[in-house]
């Protein structure tokens, strides 16, 4: 019963790890070395001083490495505040349950942290062994399904952000014309095709 109870949580677990080092595998393994170079590559058939570097800041105004990079820290915070979340309420219930095992007075040692420490130490140590009726399971369903819903929406807010920013597709060619440029400067992107894909 342990192994099915704790089968989920195990599970899920290694989904997000193994989503989480698949996605730094892409952006690390994959998107730096794409756009490492982007703005020395970024070539413009204009001599005009400055004119190449308003060009790529019209074109990329954010770092696709780093706004991946942002996205990937962004949407593991929920996951850390819910994992924080847990471990707290399982430390404050083993302290209560300490307490009513060996009758602390009045939840004395819960006003403090160190107390909270202590208690959870012992709590380990001696490895109480309530009754049946004192068992309780803490049921933490409702912050799960508020951390996965702002996960999702987390996910679909850098998604859209994507596509406003730098679209889905990256074209061959950008024209700008922006001041110092003097005329329509036309500018070549390096590798538009790997980058689409």
């Amino acid at each position: 019963l342990t192994l099915f109870l704790t089968f989920p949580s195990l599970a899920g677990k290694m989904w997000l790890l193994l989503m989480l080092l698949l996605r730094m595998a892409v952006v690390v393994l994959a998107g730096y070395p794409l756009y490492q170079d982007e703005q020395e590559r970024f070539v413009c058939n204009t001599l005009q001083p400055g004119c190449s570097n308003v060009c790529y800041d019209l074109f990329s105004p954010v770092s696709h490495f780093r706004f991946w990079l942002i996205q990937t820290v962004s949407v593991l915070l929920p996951y850390a505040a819910f994992s924080i979340y847990v471990l707290h309420k399982v430390a404050v219930h083993i302290a209560r349950m300490h307490c009513l095992v060996h009758g602390c007075k009045r939840n004395e040692a819960l006003l403090n942290p160190r107390g909270v420490k202590e208690l959870c130490r012992s709590a380990v140590v001696n490895r109480v062994d309530c009754g049946a009726d004192n068992l309780s399971v803490l049921n933490f369903s409702g912050a799960y399904t508020v951390h996965l819903c702002i996960r999702t929406l987390l996910e679909a807010a850098f998604a859209a952000v994507q596509y406003f920013l730098f679209g889905f597709f990256v074209p061959d060619r950008f024209s700008c014309y922006h001041s110092p440029c003097t005329s329509t400067v036309d500018c070549y992107i390096s590798r538009p095709t790997e980058k689409s894909i």
